[in-house]
């Protein structure tokens, strides 16, 4: 059984997923925090699945368009990404600036992404740098250049020291995309953190 898209009316919401009603049939859909938070109970909801068969069990995942579908796939296909831990990456950067980090070898943004190590967003990088610019619709938003000098560095030793003074991982996220070029200045984390707390 293939399932490509459904529509209906959305019948609950719980903490990962929403349920779909359509012909009389409740779908348990997985779904981005950005998708949960656009929809209210009753209303019209049109999504577009991606269908994951497990031995286990049938999943069904939710977007609101083929291109993020088709971003999700290319992600599970890198090794150790599975379809948990692919969701949980839309769910906390806009894919935009996912991709940007991506093609611009930023390593230090994707390990903030629940789940991602240095490792594998090394292992992200080389195998999605070159698909996810064949990806329509998304544009990086950072110039390479003004990511070179920050993607050398120890991004945990950096993350690690603002989240110790109590800053949240989307504050950090938005610092590191939004002050790239300054942070590319300098190749001393000290100065790298000092430069964030500024505008923190």
């Amino acid at each position: 059984m293939m399932i490509y898209s459904i529509k209906g009316s959305l019948e609950a919401q719980l903490d990962d997923a929403i349920v779909v009603q359509t012909n009389g049939i409740g779908y348990l859909i997985h779904c981005t925090t950005k998708t949960m938070q656009e929809y209210h109970i009753s209303d019209d909801i049109s999504l577009i699945i991606y269908y994951h068969v497990r031995e286990d069990a049938h999943v069904l995942y939710g977007f609101n368009s083929t291109v993020e579908r088709t971003f999700f796939e290319q992600l599970i296909s890198v090794s150790g990404i599975g379809p948990k831990v692919a969701m949980g990456i839309l769910s906390s950067m806009p894919m935009p600036d996912l991709v940007a980090a991506i093609a611009n070898e930023n390593a230090m943004l994707i390990t903030q992404c629940p789940g991602i190590g240095k490792k594998t967003a090394s292992r992200l990088i080389i195998e999605l740098k070159d698909k996810v610019q064949t990806i329509g619709e998304i544009k990086p938003t950072v110039n390479a250049s003004d990511t070179q000098g920050i993607m050398q560095q120890d991004s945990d030793d950096v993350a690690l020291a603002l989240r110790q003074l109590g800053y949240q991982k989307d504050e950090i996220k938005r610092g590191f995309m939004k002050h790239a070029k300054e942070l590319a200045k300098t190749d001393d984390i000290e100065e790298q953190i000092k430069l964030l707390l500024k505008y923190l």
